[in-house]
C-alpha cells in the first residue's frame, strides 16, 4: 500500500494503482477535440470562401448564358496565348483575380476537361492564379501595412503574366504534354440548372474537403517545426531582398499560412514601429507574391499541376523578382 494526499486529507491507494493527474485529457479526447476544432474552423473557413465564390459563380454562369463568355475569352485570348493556354482560360484567371483561388480553381475544374488542357498548361494558368488572386482583399490588407496598392496590383499581375511567358518560353508548357489527373470536377460550363447546382453542391462538398484535409496538413507541419526550419533556411535569402530579421518570422508565417494572417501581423508590427519601413514593403511584397505555400499549392495540385513548379518554382521566381525590384536598384545607387 501507498499513501497519497487529495485535498489535504490522507489517503490510502493500492500498490496497483496508476496516478493520473486531476487535469489529464486521454489522447482519444486530444484528439476528439482536435478533429472537432479542425471542422469548425473548415465550415468558417468554407462559410467565407462561399459568400464570396457563389456569387461569382452564378455570375460567370449568367454570362455564358447571355453567349457573353466567348467574346471575353476572345479579347483574353492574345493575352493567354503567350502563356500557351487557350483564350477562354482567361475568364479563370479574371474570376481568381476578383474572388478568390476556390472560385477560379471551381472554373478551371470545370474548363479543363472540355478544354482538353495539359499537365503543362494547367500548370502555367495555375501558377497565374497562384501570383495573382483574391486582388481586392489582399491588396487591402497590403494597403494597410502601408504599401501602396500601384505598388503591389502591377507587381502581381507582372509576375503573373511573367510566370506564363516563362513557362511557355522555356519550352515547359510543350513538354508536359500529357493529361491531367484531375482529382475533383468543377462547376459544369453548360448543361441545364439542376446540372448546374448539383455540380456546384459536388464543388462544394469536394473545398470542405479539401480545406479539412489542408488544415490538418498545417497543423502536423507547425507541430513538426516547420515554420522554425524555413525561418532558418529562408532567413539569409530574405536578407538578400531587404527583409531583415525584424520581419523574417513574419514573412514566414504568411509564407505558410497566407497573407492575411503574415499582413495582419505585419500591420501591428509597422503600426508599433517594431519593423523598418523598408522591411514592411519588403515583407509585404514578398507575401503578396508567395503565401499559403502549403494550402495553395496543395489546391492546385488537385487539377494536375506538376507540383515541384507551382511550388518550388514559385517561391524562386517570387524571390528573382523580389531581387529585381530591391537589389538592382540599391546596387545602381551605390555605383552611382
Amino acid at each position: 500500500m501507498s499513501v497519497g494526499r487529495l485535498s489535504g486529507r490522507r489517503q490510502i491507494l493500492p500498490d496497483s494503482a496508476v496516478f493520473i493527474p486531476p487535469h489529464y485529457i486521454s489522447p482519444v479526447k486530444k484528439a476528439l477535440r482536435f478533429l472537432a476544432g479542425t471542422a469548425t474552423n473548415t465550415l468558417a473557413t468554407g462559410w467565407v470562401l462561399f459568400r464570396v465564390m457563389v456569387p461569382a459563380l452564378l455570375l460567370v454562369r449568367l454570362v455564358s448564358l447571355l453567349g457573353v463568355l466567348e467574346p471575353l475569352g476572345g479579347l483574353m485570348a492574345p493575352v493567354m496565348r503567350i502563356a500557351g493556354l487557350p483564350g477562354e482560360t482567361g475568364i479563370v484567371w479574371i474570376t481568381g483575380m476578383l474572388t478568390n483561388m476556390y472560385g477560379g480553381l471551381a472554373l478551371m475544374a470545370g474548363m479543363a476537361g472540355s478544354l482538353d488542357l495539359t499537365v503543362g498548361q494547367v500548370t502555367s494558368l495555375g501558377m497565374m492564379l497562384l501570383l495573382a488572386h483574391s486582388m481586392p482583399v489582399e491588396v487591402t490588407v497590403a494597403a494597410r501595412s502601408g504599401v501602396s496598392p500601384l505598388l503591389v496590383i502591377p507587381l502581381r499581375v507582372g509576375a503573373a503574366l511573367l510566370a506564363g511567358i516563362l513557362l511557355k518560353a522555356t519550352g515547359f508548357v510543350g513538354a508536359f504534354s500529357g493529361k491531367p489527373v484531375i482529382l475533383w470536377r468543377g462547376v459544369p460550363g453548360s448543361g441545364g440548372a439542376v446540372e448546374w447546382l448539383l455540380g456546384l453542391a459536388k464543388t462544394m462538398g469536394t473545398i470542405l474537403l479539401v480545406i479539412f484535409v489542408v488544415l490538418m496538413a498545417l497543423a502536423a507541419l507547425e507541430r513538426m517545426g516547420f515554420t522554425r526550419f524555413l525561418r532558418r533556411v529562408l532567413g539569409p535569402a530574405f536578407r538578400l531582398v531587404g527583409i531583415g530579421p525584424e520581419a523574417t518570422t513574419i514573412t514566414v508565417v504568411g509564407l505558410v499560412l497566407g497573407i492575411s494572417y503574415g499582413g495582419g501581423l505585419v500591420i501591428n508590427a509597422a503600426s508599433r514601429g517594431d519593423i523598418p519601413r523598408r522591411q514592411v514593403t519588403a515583407a509585404v511584397c514578398f507575401m503578396s507574391l508567395c503565401h499559403a505555400i502549403v494550402e495553395d499549392t496543395a489546391l492546385v495540385a488537385t487539377l494536375g499541376a506538376w507540383t515541384p513548379m507551382i511550388s518550388l518554382g514559385r517561391i524562386l521566381l517570387s524571390w528573382g523578382i523580389m531581387a529585381l525590384v530591391f537589389i538592382f536598384p540599391r546596387m545602381r545607387t551605390k555605383e552611382n
